[in-house]
């Protein structure tokens, strides 16, 4: 299995709870970076060790996202687009809408061209600054 991993400016945990409400995903699964031994991390304050050293969440059943409050330097949001293909066109509408939410949409949900007609597709950019490209077959 192949899963992105995303880098987060504080807001780890709050960005995979609105990943798992928006795809009705399994509950992530956190460590901080207060729950490894005080030798990796020894000039961490308290409020930094209670971000999120590594994480990952399933958000359908064959793929999710991983990821992490970096302590190093990156740009947000940075050269990564995230593709989930959706079980169906009502789940892809909900994860663009609640995605969407403080984000903005790049590509409205529509029916794809011909030769890729039975399905519809967009792209949202979410509050984090990564872009979801959302597919679902038509029924």
């Amino acid at each position: 299995m192949i899963m992105p991993y995303l880098s987060f400016s504080g807001d780890c945990e709050e960005a995979f709870n609105l990943y798992k409400r928006a795809f009705n995903g399994g509950e992530p699964d956190l460590a901080r970076y207060s729950d490894a031994p005080e030798s990796a991390y020894p000039n961490m304050d308290a409020a930094q060790k209670d971000k999120i050293m590594h994480g990952h969440i399933m958000l359908t059943e064959t793929g999710g996202v991983s990821g992490a409050d970096a302590i190093w330097p990156f740009d947000k949001g940075s050269a990564i687009n995230i593709h989930v293909y959706c079980a169906s066109p009502e789940e892809a509408k909900n994860a663009f809408v609640i995605l969407e939410e403080d984000g903005e949409a790049v590509a409205e949900l529509e029916t794809n061209p011909p030769p890729h007609d039975n399905g519809i597709s967009g792209m949202v950019k979410d509050k984090y600054g990564f872009v979801w490209v959302l597919s679902a077959e038509l029924s």
